[in-house]
């Protein structure tokens, strides 16, 4: 797997993250070669981005298919914040087992539906996804104002000033994550008690928070279920082999051709 995002500068163009490949979506010539070496050592790679860089993945996968004749990629753009697609794809890329891609495209699926992620903001000036109220822009002109921009599985902007923070449901099954401090909060500790997640831990983030959300005092917050490996894993029966490119999958469209199977029916030509 491979995650294309812009980057910390500490990763530089290209690296590791938590034993997760990520590559700089920025320089394209970075995203190419790293597609390359996977494509060289016969892996079809699935490559997770945010949703709003979709298409700008879509063009880097198209020109390293023109560098590398044959290159094959799977492309799965997730939703929520820098940190919530992150720790989607690490926790998906520690997945290891019979048919692993096929398994971890059903994980993808599963944390798509289930994950929330949200980020907490002393100002909405500059955010416009989830996009804030006119109020809430004026609220942010006065001091001591708090947001909670929820950008998973319901965009919103929330009130969070001080605890208890309110309209986050309770996710009891979850594992609560955090991007790292730079001052003393209360806001993990407030939707910590909102969600009643089974933990609560820290973690490094892809980008830094200043350069997303142009604060330091931004906090993202993502909360995933903890039995999604074992909830995801597919169904040996439920697992073919594409007839066009050979790929295993459980979906009904194949992930990396297009093709389609109808029950009934002659399977359908690829997607141009």
């Amino acid at each position: 797997m491979v995650l294309a995002t812009p980057l910390r500068s500490s990763l530089g163009l290209s690296g590791e993250h938590d034993g997760l490949a990520v590559v700089d979506l920025r320089h394209p010539d970075a995203v190419e070669s790293v597609l390359g070496r996977l494509h060289d050592g016969g892996d079809v790679p699935i490559v997770t981005c945010a949703a709003a860089d979709e298409e700008a993945v879509r063009r880097l996968i198209t020109f390293t298919q023109i560098r590398y004749p044959g290159f094959r990629a799977c492309l799965e753009p997730l939703p929520g914040t820098p940190l919530a697609v992150g720790v989607v794809s690490s926790l998906v890329d520690d997945l290891h087992g019979d048919d692993v891609f096929a398994w971890r495209l059903a994980a993808l699926d599963l944390l798509r539906a289930s994950l929330w992620s949200a980020v907490w903001l002393p100002s909405v000036t500059g955010l416009s996804t989830p996009t804030p109220s006119l109020f809430q822009h004026v609220r942010s002109w006065l001091p001591g104002s708090g947001f909670l921009a929820v950008a998973a599985p319901e965009p919103r902007v929330l009130p969070a000033r001080s605890a208890p923070v309110s309209g986050v449901e309770a996710r009891p099954d979850s594992a609560l994550i955090h991007s790292p401090l730079t001052r003393p909060t209360w806001v993990v500790d407030a939707v910590a008690k909102a969600v009643q997640p089974q933990s609560v831990s820290a973690v490094e983030t892809v980008r830094e928070p200043i350069d997303v959300y142009g604060t330091e005092a931004a906090v993202e917050l993502v909360a995933v279920p903890v039995s999604f490996a074992s909830a995801s894993r597919p169904d040996s029966a439920a697992v073919v082999a594409c007839p066009a490119c050979g790929v295993r999958h459980a979906r009904p469209t194949c992930p990396v051709c297009k093709m389609s199977a109808q029950p009934g029916r002659a399977t359908q030509g690829a997607r141009p």
